[in-house]
């Protein structure tokens, strides 16, 4: 309780700071549907559209002002937002992401419009007793619903004190990827000639990981004289000299860009650059995203790529490019993090058994596909204040 009372002291103070005159006319949507007040963090754009989209089906008539563009977003201005809800007179306001906008939710908690929270993760330091802490408590407190994308945010949000009634752990919203495509028949070609080899992947490889990459092999090959490596450098240019360089550490090669073919000799298979991304994803059961160990990330890939296609995914700790992606996988047990060479060879060796290929792989598949059902879970308090209204 006195937690409770220092939190909405603490809101009190701080949004007393933020007074600014009412704002101008809203541009409403056309129609004369509900309206829903939606803010959306930019990490959570995808979720905005997935979700958007999954209401609009459900209720034609439904009218969706997305905050910020043309619309200000008043986020801890009590007054821009008090007068935004007074214009535009919502059902329900919608947040995504894991800002919690003060000034904006206190204003629809006066005015009893039901707040749904989604697509969002809670810090450690959440559950501490600082000020920031018990204003977010305070905060949250004041949600209809709120939907959490990993485990880890539910226990901090029990540690809180929020009502479990309250809490649900949807995942995250993914944006949806279609798979890279390949030519069938000749995936079915190269499977028949692999059949029963520990194959995988390195990915975009730059210069600065190929002899960790090579290292890696080396250590597959040890547990497994038939492993079989398919490597695609970071740049075509790049291909041909690789390749020259496996054959003299006495390593046999198969080049793409001589129609070779991964026989049973061959131990490295090398592509000639990146357009093929769709075959090797289904020819290899693990992946290891280059650019992932030195940093050297311009050519990085997508790890949902592989992720859409069923192959097991290995990264380092230089994941900034894809933030969002790899938070999202890490957070769902559905990729394997290594720091170094020596790491990466453990894993490619452990990653052989295809028990633990196949339960990484299957997460990782959940995580990149599983926009969809997320959105549905998200939108459903929205749609069920809808259906509580009078009409």
């Amino acid at each position: 309780m006195a937690m409770a009372g220092l939190g909405r002291l603490g809101l009190w103070l701080h949004l007393r700071r933020q007074q600014s005159p009412a704002p101008g006319p809203a541009t409403l949507p056309p129609g004369d549907g509900p309206l829903l007040l939606m803010r959306a963090t930019p990490e959570a754009h995808s979720a905005a559209t997935q979700v958007g989209a999954r209401l609009l089906r459900s209720r034609r008539d439904l009218r969706i002002l997305e905050l910020g563009g043309d619309i200000p977003d008043p986020a801890e201005d009590p007054a821009a937002a008090g007068g935004l809800l007074d214009q535009t007179r919502p059902f329900a306001l919608l947040l995504l992401g894991a800002d919690l906008p003060a000034g904006l939710i206190t204003a629809a908690t006066d005015r009893r419009i039901p707040i749904i929270l989604g697509d969002t993760h809670l810090d450690p330091k959440d559950s501490g007793w600082s000020m920031r802490a018990a204003m977010r408590r305070a905060l949250l407190s004041d949600m209809r619903a709120i939907m959490l994308t990993d485990a880890a945010s539910y226990d901090i949000a029990c540690r809180m004190g929020l009502p479990r009634e309250l809490l649900t752990v949807t995942g995250p919203v993914t944006q949806i990827h279609e798979p890279l495509r390949c030519t069938e028949a000749e995936r079915e070609g190269f499977a028949s000639l692999m059949s029963g080899r520990h194959a995988w992947l390195a990915a975009a490889i730059p210069p600065s990981e190929e002899a960790a990459v090579l290292e890696a092999h080396n250590a597959a090959l040890h547990l497994s004289h038939r492993a079989l490596l398919f490597l695609v450098p970071d740049t075509a240019e790049r291909a041909d000299a690789l390749a020259a360089e496996i054959e003299a550490s006495g390593l046999i090669v198969a080049r793409r860009t001589a129609d070779d073919e991964p026989t049973e000799d061959v131990q490295v298979m090398i592509s000639d650059g990146p357009t093929e991304m769709g075959l090797w994803y289904r020819l290899a059961p693990v992946t290891y995203m280059g650019g992932t160990l030195s940093g050297d990330d311009e050519n990085s890939r997508n790890p949902f790529e592989p992720a859409a296609l069923g192959s097991a995914i290995i990264h380092g700790p230089a994941t900034d490019r894809f933030a969002t992606e790899w938070r999202q996988l890490d957070g769902g047990g559905a990729a394997r993090r290594v720091s170094d060479a020596a790491e990466l060879a453990t894993a490619i060796a452990e990653l052989s058994q295809p028990d633990l290929t196949a339960s990484l792989a299957s997460s990782a598949w959940t995580i990149s596909t599983g926009g969809v059902g997320v959105a549905i879970q998200i939108a459903e308090p929205v749609l069920a204040v809808l259906r509580e209204a009078k009409p």
